[in-house]
């Protein structure tokens, strides 16, 4: 519907309508100035009877006509000329808008696009932070648990007796480990005093990288 049409479908059918307005207002006008010059002329109305003034009639008309042919056809051709003209303006007048609001559109479509990319990016970052905390936090129970098991009188201390037992243990139970170098005594106990805390159980762990 009409109401639907875009402003440059509306610029083009007014555009239309005002070249074909000012041809047709053209034509006629020249039209009605023509037939004032021919049939205001006296030798129209005047002169000498016979057939000497109709053969000076019928001269002067196919003269008039002539010129009316030539001018009439300047004139069409200079309306012709103003409405390409203006259609040409007209054209190049909304080829720049339009031009513009696409580069407008796909500069804010590039920004969005970015800013989702960045807000994206955030999230990632924070849901990986958050998944390391995690598995830092499961680790360091895991550790506390087996130190807790190898603590077999319940001091919050670690002896070598009670490391050594703890490692029999452990094969025992894994037999697949039976080759694996374990770690000595003293690579837990940096402080060389007998005894493993739980900090510095902890403490071996983190210098491995492992938590």
């Amino acid at each position: 519907s009409s109401l639907n049409q875009s402003p440059t479908m509306k610029f083009s059918i007014f555009h239309q309508a005002f070249c074909l307005l000012f041809t047709a207002s053209v034509v006629l006008g020249q039209g009605y100035v023509d037939q004032q010059d021919y049939y205001g002329q006296d030798d129209y109305y005047g002169g000498q009877d016979g057939y000497g003034q109709e053969d000076s009639l019928y001269h002067d008309y196919a003269a008039h006509q002539e010129k009316k042919a030539q001018g009439g056809n300047g004139g069409m051709m200079k309306t012709m000329a103003f409405c390409a003209g203006s259609w040409f303006l007209g054209g190049k007048i909304h080829s720049k808008r339009a031009v513009k609001k696409a580069t407008t559109q796909f500069q804010k479509n590039q920004r969005e696009f970015y800013l989702k990319y960045v807000k994206d990016v955030n999230t990632l970052q924070t849901q990986n932070h958050e998944l390391q905390q995690y598995m830092t936090e499961v680790m360091k129970q895991k550790l506390t648990e087996e130190f807790l098991a190898a603590d077999l009188n319940n001091d919050r201390q670690v002896t070598r007796a009670e490391f050594e037992m703890y490692k029999k243990e452990y094969i025992k139970k894994h037999p697949e480990m039976q080759n694996v170098q374990f770690p000595a005594f003293e690579e837990f106990d940096p402080d060389h005093n007998g005894v493993i805390s739980m900090r510095e159980h902890e403490g071996y762990y983190e210098r491995q990288g492992l938590i």
